[in-house]
């Protein structure tokens, strides 16, 4: 059974606060397909500033979705 839950990760750098807003998806592995698990970034905002643009061009969005990633794991 697929399971689902949206959220938000923040993380503290410096002075400010991100703020990631995220979809998460996770499917088990049954008898015919293996386990799938996917995040989806919605949303990031900085100090209360919506910056969605800016992090997709500016931030290494790899380490970020792999934090946002293992946050949604330990909150199914």
């Amino acid at each position: 059974m697929t399971r689902r839950h949206s959220d938000r990760y923040s993380e503290k750098i410096g002075n400010n606060t991100l703020e990631i807003h995220y979809n998460y998806t996770y499917t088990p592995a049954s008898h015919y397909d293996q386990e799938e698990e996917q995040v989806d970034i919605t949303k990031v905002y900085a100090n209360d500033k919506e910056i969605t643009d800016f992090f997709w061009h500016f931030f290494d969005t790899d380490t970020m979705h792999d934090r946002v990633l293992d946050f949604a794991r330990g909150n199914q």
